[in-house]
């Protein structure tokens, strides 16, 4: 998931995701995967924030987007 970030992020940029994103049929897994999704998002951006390349501030925003926002507004709910 890391690599993913790294070189996703970079050429598509934050907001052009999704966020979270799951289709499975599977109901009782989806709180577990989106704690993976949250906890991988989350030790992502702390790697940007430790090499001093966003500040805390920023963090937070990302990190609201990443488990929140940008799904809902992919999918206009």
């Amino acid at each position: 998931m890391r690599r993913y970030f790294d070189l996703v992020m970079e050429t598509a940029g934050l907001q052009n995701t999704a966020g979270f994103n799951d289709d499975t049929r599977a109901f009782p897994s989806i709180p577990a995967r989106h704690d993976l999704w949250r906890r991988a998002s989350a030790d992502w951006v702390a790697g940007l924030l430790v090499r001093g390349l966003i500040d805390e501030e920023d963090a937070q925003e990302m990190m609201a987007d990443l488990a929140y926002r940008l799904a809902k507004r992919a999918y206009r709910l």
